[in-house]
């Protein structure tokens, strides 16, 4: 099956390394469940961080039934929310903005994810059922939800998420220069910063070790692999003038 493109809105480079087999693939990881994060916290990986999720036509009752997914895209120069469910119109490739992922089932309940945004896959697999992959070169993080637990990066992206309402809601183009960016340069002003606040003496390095070896190891794959992104990721933070 050939995806289809919308045409307003092209796939992140990079985010199609999972080639034709994604819908076979994804339909194998769904045969008993209704959503699975896989690789969410291993950016640099392929295919990378991948947020699955099915919806059929009627309920299986064995693990989580998603009815709808909500999710942030950008058109121009402005961002808002829209949504994935059955009877979305398949298969179509386009991209999704940072921010929040909700997937909620009929009851209602949601669980809840956090990205810097990426290419959404969707496709008809086996019974009817309409397969969307969310996928990224950046993490895809748990940050709440009814049947999973918290990731460990999901407070400090929350918070970052947060910052960067500042300048979207006081500084004319901020907006869309955010939303225009890679998430993977993203990402690197998230790396970036949080590295700065990682001083000697901050409570933060000194309370939890295992996510300062995360924000150095990242920002040192960042600024050996992925240089041109990592560069971006300096540029957008210095003109976002964050703290």
């Amino acid at each position: 099956m050939t995806l289809a493109i919308e045409s307003s809105v092209r796939p992140w480079p990079g985010d199609l390394e999972w080639g034709g087999d994604w819908l076979a693939s994804a339909a194998s990881d769904l045969e008993h469940l209704g959503f699975e994060l896989r690789d969410g916290s291993r950016p640099g990986t392929i295919p990378g961080p991948r947020l699955l999720v099915a919806f059929r036509a009627a309920p299986t009752l064995e693990h989580f039934d998603p009815e709808e997914a909500t999710y942030w895209v950008c058109d121009g120069a402005h961002c808002h929310r829209t949504s994935v469910s059955a009877g979305t119109p398949g298969p179509a490739t386009r991209r999704f903005a940072w921010g929040r992922i909700e997937v909620a089932d009929r009851i209602p309940v949601a669980n809840e994810f956090l990205s810097f945004g990426g290419t959404l896959l969707t496709g008809v697999g086996p019974d009817h059922t309409l397969l969307a992959a969310f996928t990224s070169r950046a993490p895809i993080v748990r940050c709440a939800g009814h049947s999973q637990g918290i990731d460990p990066l999901a407070d400090e992206m929350g918070a970052f998420f947060a910052r960067l309402m500042v300048p979207v809601d006081y500084r004319e183009g901020a907006e869309e220069r955010i939303a225009g960016s890679d998430p993977e340069a993203l990402y690197a002003a998230f790396l970036a910063r949080t590295a700065r606040r990682l001083t000697p003496t901050s409570r933060l390095r000194r309370s939890n070790p295992s996510f300062v070896t995360t924000v150095e190891h990242g920002c040192r794959r960042l600024e050996h692999d992925v240089p041109a992104a990592w560069a971006a990721g300096q540029e957008l933070l210095d003109w976002l003038e964050l703290e």
